[in-house]
């Protein structure tokens, strides 16, 4: 995929198979040495034959998966990290009309000053923290047909309301989830759109 590969990897003094993702705002180690890296931590990234080397504060972590992947992670990681406007695909020009208060101060503060009235807006942003908003949604969802709905739900095991549970509850009314991003550490948002028949 470009963002991830397997290899010998090298970090604070273990070593081992092992495989690296680059994600949004982090690069994780998985396999034999595991790691999670902030982006902002990297302070400089070469390729060195085949080694893919990450000079860090704490000293360099270096994985082996090749000289041409090793080409394609360091691309993608100077590539510079999408700011959430964009992951949302909002800008002054493409407003999100909030269907109801946005109550993550993360999300909030992104969409500050690009929010248009929902009749006028043609991306939709609403959070479903519970059964009562996820009712709401699928209520309201025969009326937003055309647009694409940003579902912000919590993550992790402390979610009141599995996301699970909302991919069927809009499955069920004939819509179809096709991105997904974080959003802050305390939820995420996926990408609904009615599914063409």
């Amino acid at each position: 995929m470009g963002r991830e590969a397997e290899g010998a990897i090298r970090y604070l003094g273990a070593e081992g198979a092992g495989r690296i993702l680059i994600e949004g705002s982090e690069v994780i180690l998985r396999g034999e040495v595991r790691a999670r890296l902030a982006r902002a931590a990297i302070m400089a990234v070469r390729v060195d034959g085949d080694d893919l080397v990450l000079d860090t504060a704490r000293g360099p972590l270096v994985a082996t998966v090749g000289a041409g992947v090793a080409e394609r992670l360091r691309t993608a990681l100077l590539r510079p990290v999408p700011t959430l406007v964009e992951k949302l695909g909002v800008s002054a020009t493409a407003r999100a009309g909030c269907l109801w208060p946005v109550t993550d101060g993360v999300l909030a503060a992104a969409l500050a000053g690009l929010t248009a009235p929902v009749a006028e807006a043609g991306l939709l942003v609403a959070e479903v923290l519970d059964a009562t908003a996820l009712e709401r949604l699928v209520a309201a969802l025969p009326g937003l047909a055309g647009r694409h709905v940003w579902c912000v739900n919590a993550k992790g095991p402390r979610a009141v309301l599995p996301e699970a549970r909302i991919r069927a509850a809009l499955r069920g009314a004939g819509w179809i989830d096709s991105k997904t991003t974080a959003v802050s550490d305390a939820v995420s948002a996926t990408r609904y759109g009615l599914r063409k028949t």
